[in-house]
Formats: C-alpha cells, structure tokens, sequence
C-alpha cells in the first residue's frame, strides 16, 4: 500500500470511530429535524383551520375524555379494558383515528420536541410519542388523565431515553389544535408492567403521565412521570438552550463530538505534511542521485 493510500485509510479509521461513538447524538440530531419539520406543518394546518372546526374538535375531545371510565384504566401491555368506539359518535374522530396526529409534546429539560399520535402501536412509537389507548385526551380539563407513551434506549432515536432525569417541578407542554397546556412534575413511580393504578382518572383532576420502559437495556418495569396542569404564559418565548451548555441533556456528547472533530482534522493535518516532507526528502534524493550518476558519466 503506497503512504498516500495509508494516510487515508488511517483517516477512514479514524473517522469511522467518531462517528461510531458520536452515533446516538448524530441520529437524534437528524431526526429532531424531521420532527420539526412534522410539527411545523402540523401548526400551518392548524393555522389554516377554521376555527369552527377546531372548537368541533376540541368539544368532541371534551366529549370523549367524559366518556371514558374513571373506576379503572386500560391496560397498554396487555390491551385490556380498550374502549370499542364502533357505533359511537367517536369512530370517525380524527384524534381517536390509529395513527393519526393528535398534537405535539415538548420537555425542555430532556430536549424533546415530539409529535403525539393516537395509540402505541411498533409504528406510532418506532418514530415519537404515542397516546395509550382509553387514556384521555390531551385536551386538559377536570377529571382528565392522558398517557403519552415513548421508547426509551433506541439507538436511532432518543424520544424518552432521558425521562429518568425529570424532577419533580419540571415543566412540559402539550399542544393540541391551538390549544396549549402545561404541567408541572408532581410523581414520579416505577411499577411492574401490569401495574395500572397509578393510570387511572382523579376526579377534578389535570393529568398527563409520561410512560417509558425502565431500567436500561432490562425494561421489565416502567417509569412513570406525572404532571399537574399549571398556569403557564405561552406568550413569553422560553429560553434556548445552547448545544455545549449544562443544561442540554446532550452536551457533554456534543464536546465529545467536537473534540473528536477536533482529533480527526489534527491526524490529517499532520499526516498529510508528514507525507509531504517524505515526498520532497525522496525528491530530493533523487535529484541527488541523478546528479552523481551524471557526474560520473561525464568523468567517464
């Protein structure tokens, strides 16, 4: 293998590396940028909606959320207790459609920025968030309790890796329609699978519980963190958070990244002016020869 060819494969290892170990952070890099562009176009249709529509929606999302029973939740493991909306005013809902778009979530301490869908089908949680069936909508009001489901340890894609970091106190918000709502962490639980209490609706009581497998790589229990509808003013834009700050649940991967960046240009760098100096040296003594052997032909 020639030094040229040496050299970069040289640098091909080392790039495969940071790029290997940089893997999780790139991939939810790209992948938030989908979920951005999801959500926007999610707004402009909201944006575009009569509100004669959306106040349709949103009564029939009150309607259905009252519908729901209080004295026991579904089971999202096993699917029992699933409510059958066949006949119902509810079959055709856009909201309780399998699939379909209900709204967005954002929890800004963890970095997540992630469309809601109905249900938690391999699909709806294979790309964001998903609503566990019989659970209320994520419309707020008394007497309302919605579970938002994600995967968590996904190689590809966060979504609700860093939930164990939420406190009690955190904030997060739901967007549904033009409506937006806020909740402050006030439980945090783990339970076995089949546990479902914890589930259930609270008489004049605003919900939402974010569901996630835990522990890491076992997953046999799940983590569940609840928050409380809180007074929030949406009008007041909230602070971003810089990549390399502390408060950025991925910051120290993202100096890891830049230093291997770092790393990977200082190798070529000094590889290829190492090559080069080799190259004028070998120049060099070439000329040198070819000038003896000159001599020694005219001594001749």
């Amino acid at each position: 293998m020639s030094k040229t060819g040496r050299t970069i494969f040289a640098v091909l290892i080392v790039l495969a590396g940071v790029v290997m170990f940089n893997y999780p952070t790139i991939a939810t890099f790209v992948n938030n940028l989908f979920a951005t562009r999801e959500i926007a176009q999610y707004e402009r249709q909201m944006e575009e909606m009569d509100t004669s529509e959306a106040d349709r929606q949103m009564a029939l999302a009150h309607a259905y959320n009252a519908s729901l029973p209080r004295s026991f939740p579904a089971d999202p493991f096993s699917g029992a207790n699933i409510a059958d909306l066949s006949g119902t005013e509810f079959e055709t809902f856009e909201m309780t459609q399998p699939g379909g778009m209900i709204g967005y979530c954002e929890i800004p301490k963890i970095g997540v920025y992630l469309a809601i869908y109905y249900g938690t089908s391999d699909e709806v949680l294979g790309k964001a968030l998903g609503l566990v069936e019989n659970t209320s909508l994520p419309v707020g009001g008394p007497g309302s309790h919605a579970v938002i489901s994600g995967h968590s340890g996904l190689a590809s894609k966060k979504i609700l890796t860093d939930l164990n970091r939420m406190e009690e106190g955190d904030l997060f918000f739901i967007h549904v329609l033009d409506q937006h709502f806020a909740y402050k962490v006030d439980k945090i639980t783990v339970v076995l699978p089949e546990e479902t209490k914890e589930l259930a609706i609270v008489k004049d009581r605003d919900l939402v519980t974010l569901l996630t497998c835990t522990p890491f790589g076992i997953n046999d229990h799940r983590l569940l963190v609840r928050g409380s509808r809180v007074d929030y003013d949406f009008t007041v834009k909230q602070k971003e958070i810089p990549v390399l700050s502390r408060e950025n649940p991925n910051w120290l991967r993202w100096i890891a990244a830049l230093a291997g960046a770092a790393l990977f240009l200082i190798i070529v760098i000094v590889r290829v002016a190492r090559d080069r100096r080799r190259d004028r040296k070998a120049r060099r003594e070439e000329g040198k020869e070819e000038q003896a052997c000159e001599r020694e032909e005219d001594n001749s």
